[in-house]
């Protein structure tokens, strides 16, 4: 793959995904597949069933029940960066809690971090930028890597709060409309921390666009569900040897 971030003394790989949506279902099968194909060392770890069961049965890997701990059957995961996807959530007050209990379970320091508004396609930044600075006070161990809009005095505010690395939203979650303000974006990508194109990826030109922007990776999601004539599987190879090609190229 090309290369790697390094964040907080951990490297990262560029290309980062995530394994459906609340729309989508990822069987075992599938979520093995993805991985295989994406090269990333990038495993997150969905957190949204918590606040209904409060064990480590609620911790997946999409949304079809793909355990944390059954995956390791299938595949060895001791060579990932895993991340506690803090998902689903729509208040700080909610995202603080589900990661405090899933960072008790697993001892996971890699955060995820997400705070949507009530229609889950975009991101309550104020929110989730109080979340950050709550969690970092509350253990600075932890490295939150937030999911931000595409907005450069949010983006100042999670860098002043001690974030590492943020994930921009270039349009809204789903949207497929790739970065809507390339102008902001590239500010952002200035700010001395490394950025990573998360939501709004519908094409592997978008990713040609944020790595000419100055991003340094890209996260893929419901672009690879959406296709009604291609598999899952089938999608992501395409978007990782994009990134490949193009990551690599800006180095």
């Amino acid at each position: 793959m090309a290369g790697t971030i390094d964040v907080a003394g951990i490297s990262l790989s560029r290309f980062w995904h995530c394994f459906g949506t609340e729309r989508h279902r990822a069987s075992m099968e599938t979520v093995v597949g993805l991985l295989k194909a994406s090269g990333t060392n990038v495993l997150p770890i969905n957190t949204h069933r918590l606040d209904e069961r409060r064990d480590r049965s609620a911790l997946e890997h999409g949304f079809d029940g793909v355990g944390y701990d059954a995956l390791g059957e299938h595949v060895d995961t001791a060579s990932y960066v895993k991340m506690l996807n803090i998902n689903l959530r729509t208040s700080a007050e909610a995202a603080v809690a589900a990661t405090k209990l899933a960072f008790e379970m697993t001892g996971e320091r890699v955060l995820k971090l997400e705070v949507l508004n009530p229609s889950l396609r975009g991101s309550q930044d104020g929110e989730v930028v109080e979340a950050a600075r709550v969690l970092s006070a509350w253990d600075p161990s932890l490295i939150v890597l937030p999911l931000i809009s595409n907005d450069l005095d949010t983006a100042k505010a999670a860098v002043d709060a001690g974030c590492p690395l943020l994930r921009v939203m270039g349009s809204d979650i789903s949207s497929r409309a790739g970065i809507t303000d390339a102008g902001v974006f590239e500010e952002i990508c200035t700010l001395g921390v490394p950025v990573v194109l998360d939501g709004g990826i519908g094409e592997v030109e978008h990713l040609q666009r944020a790595a000419d922007l100055g991003a340094a990776g890209a996260l893929v999601n419901s672009v690879l569900f959406d296709r009604a004539d291609q598999a899952p599987v089938s999608v992501m190879e395409e978007f990782a040897a994009a990134a490949d090609r193009i990551f690599g190229s800006h180095l």
